[in-house]
């Protein structure tokens, strides 16, 4: 693995020297997805859900398994990946979730932003609301049957033994959460997204005949907010289109997955299981989005 890693940074480091005007479009493009579409809506759904899951609210605060977890997934679903890990981080670190729950919890309460299906999705590459709305409701629908399993099959709930005390000042220690959040996140964009354009940009130069659709799953792979518009640009109009959105949706791209792990490890939650959810989603989602 870390001789993997080793090969990917010289690589990359080659790449960035043989092309700066591409690497500083990239990161560029990186800062504007991240301030344009990612923080305007990050910004104070985070800080809601920090001082919410702080307040010691009876909303989380139970020994009902089917109340916690399905209000945790609640939680997630309404702000959407990496909003919903960074909560369940939260409710870990707090004492709400043990380890194992926990990572139950990160690998099944994973969707994207109903705005961002809804929208962009749906009316800025399918120009139909309603598909948007029939891939969010699939996504949700695969989840939630997870969910249920888990639920049935998991044992009653068990805290951690530490716990922290109720929140001085939720509010503050919110704010002090989220800027560590967003930071995480914006620092994962604007990085992937510089990949991604080198790497795209790179294999158009080597490969010109490359097909169009190896080009999406290139940009797809690094980040998915970039891989979709792309599909849109490349394939509008196209019967595959859908299924090939639906494929990039479900893996999410390597950005998200990051901002996911360096959450999930910063709370001591083990990642397995999240990887197997995100294989099972990938085989699962696009083929019921098709049929």
């Amino acid at each position: 693995m870390h001789k993997i890693i080793t090969i990917g940074s010289w690589a990359l480091i080659i790449l960035l020297f043989l092309q700066p005007g591409t690497a500083h479009k990239g990161a560029v493009e990186g800062m504007q997805i991240f301030t344009t579409a990612l923080l305007p809506y990050l910004l104070p759904y985070l800080v809601i859900t920090q001082m919410f899951i702080r307040s010691q609210n009876n909303f989380l605060h139970t020994s009902n398994k089917f109340k916690l977890y399905l209000n945790v997934y609640i939680l997630s679903a309404i702000g959407g990946f990496p909003s919903g890990a960074a909560v369940i981080s939260s409710l870990k670190e707090m004492g709400t979730l043990n380890e194992r729950n926990a990572s139950w919890l990160l690998g099944i309460c994973h969707a994207p932003s109903p705005m961002f299906v809804i929208g962009f999705v749906g009316i800025e590459i399918f120009h139909a609301e309603f598909a948007g709305l029939k891939l969010l409701i699939i996504i949700h629908l695969v989840n939630l049957l997870f969910l249920l399993v888990f639920i049935i099959f998991s044992n009653p709930i068990q805290r951690n033994e530490y716990q922290k005390t109720k929140a001085v000042s939720p509010f503050q220690e919110s704010i002090k959460e989220t800027s560590q959040i967003l930071l995480l996140i914006g620092t994962t964009v604007i990085f992937f997204t510089t990949v991604s354009i080198i790497v795209f940009e790179s294999v158009k130069e080597v490969l010109p005949s490359i097909s169009p659709l190896l080009l999406v799953f290139v940009a797809s792979f690094f980040e998915m907010t970039g891989g979709i518009s792309l599909a849109g640009d490349i394939l509008s109009g196209e019967a595959i289109l859908p299924f090939i959105v639906a494929v990039v949706v479900a893996f999410s791209g390597i950005s998200i997955h990051m901002q996911i792990i360096v959450l999930a490890q910063k709370a001591g939650i083990p990642i397995r299981r999240y990887i197997f959810f995100r294989i099972l989603h990938v085989l699962i989602i696009p083929l019921f989005y098709i049929f």
